[in-house]
Order: C-alpha cells, then structure tokens, then sequence
C-alpha cells in the first residue's frame, strides 16, 4: 500500500557552498559513513551529494506524516548495477521505491512510499 510520494530538486552550486564553507560538520550532520565512502572525489562529487540530499528530502517528504526522521538516519546506496535504494537507522515498516539523477546543476530525487 503506497502511504506517500515525495520529490526534491537540490542546486548543486548550493551543495558545493555548504560543503565548501562548514566542511566535515555538515557532511556528518546529513550522511552517513556508508554513503561518503562510496561517493569519489571528482568531476561529480557535489553532483552525488546533492542527489543523495534530495532523495532524503524526497524521501522524508514521503514518511513524515507517520516516521519523522533527520536527514541523517536515512542512508542513500546504490546496488551494483547503480539502482540507488535507502536503509534507515531506526527500523521502519516501510519499503522505499526511488529514483534519483543529477546534471551539472540540478539533482532531482523521487521517492514512493509503501507499507511492508
């Protein structure tokens, strides 16, 4: 049973300013470990980072009316095919279905929430 639908769309420039200006403490306050140690320094970097911000906003947008969650206890992967998909901190009844995607400028997630 679908409970919720979520999307979000993240200015990569903005992204790269909030890094570039509180650093570590930002990353530690919105990802997890996991997810830093998959995402390479490069061309693509804050393009990365900022898909994964959108996907858990798109994906608290999804939850929020029945698990409030931080950013931070959402963690984004993807499997090896490159499909991204979430795991939480807390253990939820719930499957996320996502979508996520990123150009120069712009990355965009959407998020369909569905009841285990």
């Amino acid at each position: 049973m679908v409970m919720g639908i979520g999307i979000d769309i993240v200015k990569v420039g903005k992204m790269q300013n909030a890094i570039e200006k509180l650093g570590k403490d930002f990353l530690k306050r919105v990802f997890d470990s996991k997810e830093l140690k998959n995402i390479s320094s490069g061309k693509m970097y804050y393009q990365r980072l900022a898909a994964r911000f959108a996907a858990k906003e798109a994906i608290i947008k999804a939850i929020s009316k029945e698990y409030p969650l931080a950013l931070n206890e959402i963690i984004i992967l993807n499997r090896k095919n490159g499909a991204p998909y979430c795991e939480f901190k807390k253990k939820l009844n719930v499957e996320i279905l996502l979508s996520i995607s990123h150009i120069e400028d712009y990355a965009v997630a959407c998020a369909v929430a569905q009841k285990k």
